[in-house]
């Protein structure tokens, strides 16, 4: 073997290892197996027993490292890895979905609990009111059936029918003033009690001018004296009044009675005084 051929092996196993290491092109590649082609086998079979060895050991090891980017191994490799990737990223999101589903699921039962024992409280407040307005109408009406409302009894009554009443007669007034309850008689003189209760009753007596006179009178209730006054004078004239609080059933009556009196003793129709009869239920 010249020294041109051992210079040319040595160059082109060079080369191989460099561009194995350097990671050359393909193009470049196939240019340095071009160039071992031309080396004849007896050349490499004299001096190059143990370069032939490394030579073709790097041969194949480059023939792993310079396959393409754009070669269908490395489109099928990352088409791989990418459906690897979606597939990891899809089970990630069916798993996000997974658990908002769940948590959807718990948000609608608490809230369909929620329903449920709001729906159950508004029954039982419902059940509860319904018993105590219950018992408030019982008691209500108990204390109706002991609370009797009664009516406004009131009046006031004027002008004897005579001047003269006789002993023992009933003293007549003649004009109702105002009557609330229409329980006045004005031609009998007689009070009636509408309702049961107190009443309180006033009488005047106004005496006449001239001579000596004089009428002793009273307020009778149901036929007994409840208030009693005497009332004379012979130079002036003036008023006197009798009042008394009984205690009526309804029905009952009151009116004034004359008991005794002197010759034509009252005084009718002034301006200034009056003789009067009046009551008030008080309670």
């Amino acid at each position: 073997m010249s020294w041109n051929t051992y210079f040319n092996h040595h160059k082109i196993l060079q080369t191989i290892i460099l561009s194995r290491y350097l990671n050359a092109s393909c193009v470049h590649f196939v240019s340095v197996v071009s160039e071992i082609s031309k080396i004849s086998y007896s050349e490499l079979k004299m001096g190059l027993r143990m370069n032939r060895f490394i030579i073709l050991m790097c041969l194949l090891n480059h023939l792993v490292a310079c396959e393409p980017q754009c070669s269908k191994f490395d489109y099928e490799e990352k088409t791989l890895a990418k459906m690897i990737r979606t597939e990891i990223l899809v089970e990630e999101v069916m798993s996000d979905i997974k658990q908002l589903k769940q948590q959807t699921n718990d948000a609608v039962t608490s809230v369909e609990r929620m329903k449920t024992e709001l729906r159950e409280s508004i029954q039982r407040m419902h059940a509860e009111n319904a018993l105590k307005i219950e018992e408030y109408n019982n008691t209500i009406m108990k204390w109706k059936d002991r609370i009797e409302i009664k009516p406004d009894v009131v009046f006031l009554a004027k002008d004897p029918t005579t001047q003269s009443p006789s002993h023992g007669s009933t003293i007549i007034f003649g004009t109702t003033m105002y009557d609330v309850s229409q329980s006045y008689d004005n031609s009998s003189g007689t009070f009636a009690a509408p309702v049961a209760g107190v009443y309180a009753f006033t009488a005047q007596m106004c005496l006449n001018t001239g001579t000596y006179k004089n009428i002793f009178y009273a307020i009778v209730a149901n036929g007994k004296r409840v208030s009693n006054s005497l009332t004379y004078d012979k130079d002036t004239r003036f008023c006197n009044t009798a009042q008394s609080f009984v205690a009526l059933d309804k029905g009952q009556t009151v009116h004034v009675s004359a008991l005794s009196t002197s010759a034509v003793p009252l005084r009718l129709n002034h301006v200034y005084e009056w003789c009067t009869f009046s009551g008030i239920l008080i309670r």
